[in-house]
This record gives C-alpha cells, sequence and structure tokens, in this order.
C-alpha cells in the first residue's frame, strides 16, 4: 500500500473542515494541509452554495451527485403529504429525504424500526454547507455551552460570523419587513432577555453594491488558500480507518473511490469533521470507543406549517422585483419564548408546498423546543453489515420524553398563534411535526465535557480524550439540548479548537513536510 505523509489531515469538506483549513493556514504558511471528502466536486467552484449556480439544470445536477446512492431528482413532497405518508408507514427515499441529500438507509425494512427514519446526509465536497439555509443565529441563554469561558466562547463566535460573513442586512429593510417584525415582537411580549427580541436572520451572505446575494460555502471561507501549494483536497476519497499506537494517531487509511487506490497517510495532527454521523462512525471503525461516542444524539423537534399571508399582512406581491422580503428570527429566549422560531418566504424555504400559486404570498414556519439529552438515545453501529460506502451499518434509538412531547405541544401553540396573526395554514401545509432527522441539526455523538469521565467524547478544545493528535469538528461537539441551526457554534468551536492545534504545533517538535 502507498505511503503518504501531511501535517494537517483534515477529513470532511464542509464548513466546519474549511474553518480549520483556514485558521491554520493562516497562522502557520508553509504548513501542508490535506483535506478529504468522499464525495465529489459537483460545480467548477469547490464547495460553492449550489443557490449561487444560477443555471437550474446545472443546480439540479449539483442536488442529485450529492445525493449519495440515490442518483435521481426527488419527486415534490408537499408537508402534508410527507406527513401523512409517515403516519401510514410510507418511508420511501423521496418521502423522506430533500434534494441534495440522502437518508443515512434507504432500506425499506430498515426504515421500519427506524426511530430516526429521516436521518439524512450530504455526500459531496462541501457537505451539507453547499445545501444549508445559511441561519446563522447565535444561542441563547440554556443553549450556551456554560464551561467555556464567556469571553472566548464571544471572541470564537465573532470570528465564526467573520468567516461566514455573517449578515442582518442580506435582505433590505423595508415597510414589509417592519410590518412582519411588528406582528412577531406582540407575539412574544416585551419580557424578552436583551438583544433577543424578534429581527432579521443572521445570514451567512455576501452582498455586493446592487445587493446581489452570494450564499456562503466553504469556497467562502477556504478563500484563497485553495490554490495554495500547501493546501490539498481530494474529492471522491473516504478514510476508511485511523490507526493509532499509545495515544497518537500514527496514519489514516484512505480510498480513492473511483478507482479503489488505496495509501496509508502520515499526519501530525487528524481532524475528523466529517458530520455529526459519520465521525462518530469511522472513529467507532477505528477501535476509537469511548463510552459516549454516538450517545447523547440530540436533534431538536421539528414543527412546520405553512401559511397564506393576508392582504393586509402588506408583505410584497412575488412578481416584483424581490419578493422574498427575508427571513425572519424569533429567537430561543426561555423561559418566555423556550423555542426556536424561523419565517422565510417559499422560495427559501427547505420544505415545500404543491399548492402555491404565483398570485398568493406564501411563507414558511419553522419552530424548534428543546429535546431533553438522554444517552439512550443513540446511533447503533452494525458489526457485520455495510453502508453503501462499504463503512459499519448505522441505525437509531430515538424516542420523545413525556417532558419532551409536552415542549412540542407548547411549541405547537406558540406556533399557531403566531400563524393566525399573519393569515391562514393553507391546505397542503398545514401544522405538521416532521419525522425525526428531519431537521438535519443532529448533535451530541461527539459531544464536549470538562473531563474525561463516560459523558463526553472530547474535551473543551474538541481533542478526543486520551489521544493527543486527534481533534473532531461539527455539531456532533455540541454537548448542550439547543434549538437552533448550529453552523455558527459549530463553526465557533472550531475556531477555538484550531487555535490549540496552532499552539500545539508551536510548542511540540514538529518536523513539518
Amino acid at each position: 500500500m502507498k505511503q503518504t505523509e501531511t501535517d494537517v489531515l483534515i477529513i470532511g469538506s464542509g464548513p466546519v473542515g474549511a474553518t480549520y483549513a483556514r485558521m491554520i493556514h493562516d497562522a502557520l504558511p508553509g504548513i501542508k494541509i490535506t483535506m478529504i471528502d468522499l464525495g465529489p466536486k459537483v460545480s467548477d467552484t469547490p464547495g460553492q452554495h449550489v443557490k449561487n449556480i444560477s443555471n437550474t439544470q446545472a443546480q439540479e445536477k449539483a442536488q442529485i451527485l450529492s445525493q449519495g446512492p440515490i442518483q435521481k431528482p426527488y419527486p415534490t413532497i408537499s408537508v402534508g403529504e410527507r406527513a401523512l405518508a409517515v403516519q401510514r408507514g410510507d418511508l420511501r427515499p423521496e418521502v423522506l429525504a430533500r434534494a441534495g441529500t440522502h437518508l443515512v438507509s434507504n432500506d425499506a425494512e430498515d426504515l421500519k424500526t427506524n426511530e430516526m427514519p429521516a436521518a439524512s446526509l450530504s455526500s459531496n465536497v462541501g457537505g451539507m454547507g453547499i445545501h444549508w439555509t445559511c441561519a446563522c443565529p447565535r444561542p441563547g441563554n440554556t443553549e450556551k455551552i456554560s464551561f467555556i469561558p464567556e469571553d472566548e466562547l464571544e471572541s470564537a463566535f465573532v470570528k465564526a460570523e467573520e468567516l461566514l460573513c455573517v449578515t442582518q442586512n442580506a435582505f433590505p429593510q423595508n415597510a414589509e419587513s417592519e410590518n412582519i417584525l411588528k406582528v412577531l415582537n406582540e407575539a412574544i411580549g416585551s419580557k424578552h432577555s436583551p438583544s433577543r427580541q424578534a429581527q432579521p436572520m443572521p445570514l451567512a451572505c455576501k452582498t455586493d453594491e446592487k445587493g446581489n446575494r452570494y450564499w456562503v460555502g466553504s469556497d467562502v471561507i477556504l478563500g484563497d488558500i485553495i490554490d495554495d501549494v500547501d493546501f490539498e483536497l481530494r474529492s471522491e476519497t473516504i478514510c476508511r480507518r485511523l490507526v493509532y499506537n499509545n495515544g497518537t494517531i500514527t496514519h489514516a487509511e484512505i480510498e480513492h473511490l473511483p478507482t479503489a487506490t488505496k495509501e496509508m497517510m502520515a499526519a501530525k495532527i487528524v481532524i475528523t469533521a466529517c458530520d455529526a454521523l459519520r465521525t462518530p462512525q469511522l472513529l467507532w471503525h477505528s477501535g476509537i470507543r469511548p463510552k459516549a461516542l454516538g450517545h447523547y444524539l440530540n436533534e431538536h423537534p421539528f414543527i412546520f406549517t405553512f401559511v397564506e399571508l393576508n392582504p393586509q399582512s402588506e408583505i410584497k406581491n412575488p412578481k416584483s422585483a424581490d419578493p422574498t422580503v427575508g427571513v425572519f428570527w424569533v429567537p430561543f429566549d426561555a423561559p418566555n419564548h423556550p423555542f426556536h422560531g424561523q419565517i422565510m418566504h417559499i422560495d427559501l424555504s427547505p420544505m415545500k408546498t404543491t399548492v402555491a400559486e404565483p398570485a398568493k404570498q406564501i411563507v414558511g414556519m419553522g419552530w424548534g423546543c428543546i429535546k431533553q439529552l438522554s444517552f439512550d438515545d443513540q446511533i447503533i453501529f452494525s458489526e457485520t453489515e455495510k453502508d453503501h460506502y462499504g463503512m459499519p451499518k448505522m441505525s437509531f434509538q430515538y424516542k420523545f420524553s413525556e417532558e419532551d412531547l409536552t415542549a412540542i405541544e407548547a411549541a405547537k401553540k406558540f406556533q399557531s398563534k403566531v400563524a393566525a396573526l399573519f393569515g391562514k395554514e393553507i391546505e397542503d401545509g398545514q401544522q405538521t411535526l416532521m419525522p425525526p432527522g428531519s431537521s438535519l441539526h443532529y448533535e451530541g455523538t461527539t459531544r464536549m465535557g470538562v473531563k474525561d469521565d463516560g459523558t463526553s467524547v472530547c474535551d473543551t478544545y474538541s481533542k478526543v480524550w486520551g489521544y493527543d493528535n486527534l481533534f473532531v469538528g461539527g455539531n456532533g461537539v455540541i454537548p448542550t439540548a439547543t434549538t437552533s441551526n448550529p453552523t455558527l457554534t459549530s463553526v465557533a468551536l472550531a475556531v477555538r479548537s484550531a487555535e490549540k492545534i496552532v499552539k500545539q504545533f508551536k510548542t511540540v517538535e514538529y518536523e513539518t513536510v
């Protein structure tokens, strides 16, 4: 088997992997960084968000290429159709998965017993970061990680927002958006915490002087290092396992999938940022199995509805130059508003409906609530069966407690209150608790902690317990129960972790490649 080496190996090319690469490259010029991803490049610009692809056919092709084993377009399935299908046990991939993603398991029999049937992945350069909504809200009170010093976390969030080009001005403020915010703030009242009123959603988006939007993916974070001689990005290249000795990762066994060419790559630092499902899968397959690995799987319940706005809502007509008006955020703020609310025009919605007519104003409303943490919510890895990529097959154990069900009903009630203020639910998009896995916000499977006591996988700098050069990145590292979009938090944790890696390089006697 071919033997190669690098200074830093990053497994996964999404926003978190890109953050590690950017931070380490900028602080340590000359360090060789190798980034691999099991998926293909799906556009001319590696890691580009699909919404930036102007040609509709090219955009659809990029989505299909990201769908792993499902290389065909999914039919349009509305929220209402999806809910009814799930109720009657129809769990086909085209019912559960969204464009640009594929289910963890596509086997019909597996899906009948899978307690997180809609759990999905994106397999492409740029990861889920080329398909995400770009929503970057900061976490509120109990969502925050309490054991990281507040000033350090604040600094990391500021840098994360810089890397992601976060703005609340992606859409211009006008009478229509002011009216939306007025209604939302009337709904939540005046008892909110400072800066937790309803407001434009912070979005990872660059705008030019003409107001054109460029949605942020890994390409923006990586910037010019993509062409640097010391940086290498390999597509369609999977890491099969990590080889270690006495607490040090010595090699990674990687394979170029189209040619089945294998090699053993030595690295001084290894960062696994595959996603919250495939990172623990890789560690488990490598024999790195902390007690908490794959456990504490957490995803906020996801309640969605479509609302046809009343004419007096003063929202722009879709036939105008920019009908979308914007994306609006009702922050998590327990106990006043212990939910996360997001309102967006149908053109920006991750969910679809089949009855929206061009002359109508339809908005999607997503509300989330806290799902209590449980060790028993977990990924189960098979010792014998393999997935589409030849890695250990995953299944899920995931249940709502009575406390969870109470929170879900409260979130539904509040969402209905807001919907009534704007208009009426449409027939094909009535309020629905989406199947587990639908939010795509999976956390906790490689969670961080303050000590190696079996309740966490890594320390507060994302270094895996018992290993001196293995770091984990992504939503799986988040140890708290949250309702908000997690990417900003994951990038902030990667920023803090990358700073630690830079210090390690400066204090340890490494010979660079």
